[in-house]
C-alpha cells in the first residue's frame, strides 16, 4: 500500500492554530491566577491582569484573521458544516469511541470536527465579550444584564475556559491516538495517507 503525499494545511491555518495554542496556554494560566489567586504563576496579580488583557485582545485579532480567511479563501466549502453533515456524525462517534465500524471517508474535515469547530467559534466569541466585560463593565453593561450580575458572568467565564480545556486534550488524545503524522501536517503542511489498491514504486 503506497502513500500520497498532499497538501493539507496551508501556512494561514498553521500560524493560526499555534498562535492560538501559545495564546490560550497564556490566557487559561493569567485567567487561573486571577480566579485563584493562590495559582501563582506570573507572580503579581498585576502582571497576571496584563497579560490576561493583552492575550484576550490577541485572541479576538487571532479570531477575526481566521473568520477573514476562512470567508476569503473560500474554506467555508469544506470546513463549514451543513444539514447533511449530521448523518455523518454517528459513523465517525463510533470510530472515535471503537464500537463498531471503520474510519469514514471524508474530504478535509468529518462531520464531528465541522460540528465541533463551528461551536468552537461559537463559544469563543462569547468568551471574549465575557471576557472584555469584566473589564469594561460599564461599556458592556448590557453583557451584564442579560446574565444577571458579575458573579454570573464570572462563572460563565470561568465554565467556558474548562470547555477549552476538556476540548483540547480530547483534540490532542485523538491526534495521538489515531495518526502522530497529523502533528506533522500542522508543522510543514504537508500529510500523508496510504492509498488503497496502489503498490510500492
Amino acid at each position: 500500500m503506497a502513500e500520497e503525499r498532499f497538501y493539507k494545511h496551508d501556512g494561514i491555518e498553521r500560524f493560526t492554530h499555534w498562535a492560538h495554542m501559545a495564546d490560550t496556554v497564556v490566557l487559561i494560566l493569567s485567567g487561573l491566577q486571577i480566579h485563584y489567586p493562590g495559582f501563582s504563576v506570573f507572580g503579581a496579580m498585576q502582571t497576571a491582569r496584563f497579560l490576561h488583557l493583552v492575550s484576550g485582545y490577541f485572541f479576538l485579532f487571532l479570531g477575526i484573521l481566521h473568520v477573514y480567511f476562512f470567508f476569503a479563501l473560500g474554506k467555508r466549502k469544506i470546513a463549514m458544516p451543513h444539514v447533511e453533515d449530521l448523518s455523518g456524525i454517528g459513523p465517525v462517534l463510533k470510530y472515535y469511541l471503537v464500537v463498531g465500524g471503520t474510519k469514514p471517508d471524508y474530504a478535509k474535515y468529518n462531520a464531528l470536527q465541522k460540528f465541533s469547530y463551528a461551536g468552537l467559534f461559537v463559544i469563543s466569541f462569547l468568551q471574549a465579550v465575557l471576557g472584555f466585560a469584566l473589564y469594561w463593565p460599564v461599556a458592556l453593561a448590557a453583557v451584564f444584564a442579560l446574565f444577571g450580575d458579575a458573579v454570573h458572568v464570572r462563572i460563565w467565564h470561568t465554565t467556558i475556559m474548562w470547555v477549552f480545556l476538556s476540548f483540547t486534550a480530547v483534540h490532542v488524545y485523538l491526534v495521538f491516538t489515531e495518526d502522530a503524522r497529523l502533528m506533522k501536517a500542522m508543522v510543514d503542511g504537508y500529510y500523508y495517507r496510504k492509498t488503497p489498491g496502489a503498490t510500492e514504486g
